[in-house]
């Protein structure tokens, strides 16, 4: 079973690539499954990961959430968006950048306080959860 941070990295770095990947065909067609992704993604962090480490960074944390509020904003002005529209790409390029702040912040503080707070058996139990989670709704 992969550790809960290298699969966190590595739906980090799918979603990263076909971000990138529309940006540069200037073609948003796969957005959908990015939003999939994303929010599949963002309701595993949020319901499992983020609640364990509300004690030890509660501001750290709120701000993990305000920054999925901004990204699920943004998600849902390119989902109500039209294809051909010209801000569809300008608002995936926003995504993009917010998401790669988010992103560096978890992964250089929030993981490092994940590894303090959390067990193997804790971070066990969260992978099955996500895991679970993604079968369920991928």
């Amino acid at each position: 079973m992969a550790g809960l941070f290298d699969m966190l990295k590595q739906d980090h770095q799918e979603v990263t690539d076909m971000l990138e990947q529309a940006i540069e065909s200037k073609d948003p067609s796969q957005f959908p499954k990015v939003k999939k992704m994303l929010d599949v993604h963002m309701e595993g962090e949020e319901k499992f990961f983020y609640p364990i480490l509300r004690n030890k960074d509660k501001e750290g944390m709120l701000e993990a959430y305000e920054e999925h509020k901004v990204g699920k904003k943004l998600i849902s002005e390119i989902c109500d968006t039209k294809s051909g529209n010209e801000t569809c790409i300008p608002k995936i390029k926003v995504l993009k950048d917010v998401l790669d702040h988010h992103i560096e912040e978890e992964e250089s503080e929030i993981f490092d306080e994940a590894r303090e707070v959390l067990s193997d058996q804790q971070e066990q139990k969260i992978v099955q959860q996500i895991e679970e989670l993604k079968s369920q709704k991928m």
